[in-house]
């Protein structure tokens, strides 16, 4: 009988440690999808300010020659 008990207290141990974990994966999970949004965004960012910095020294260098 002693087994038996010993069995459903580690039974319930693990039950909740799944189910916490569970719920840790889940955080992780969203938190990891904003981190791929934001990423996205300054990708975005950065290539238009690539293009607006390069048009700038164009614009610059044009007037120089002029």
């Amino acid at each position: 009988m002693p087994t038996t008990t010993t069995e459903s207290t580690t039974t319930r141990k693990l039950k909740e440690q799944v189910k916490s974990q569970a719920s840790d994966i889940s955080a992780l999970r969203g938190r990891i999808s904003q981190l791929v949004d934001e990423i996205r965004m300054l990708q975005t960012d950065i290539g238009r300010f690539k293009e607006r910095v390069a048009d700038d020294i164009k614009l610059i260098v044009e007037k120089i020659d002029k």
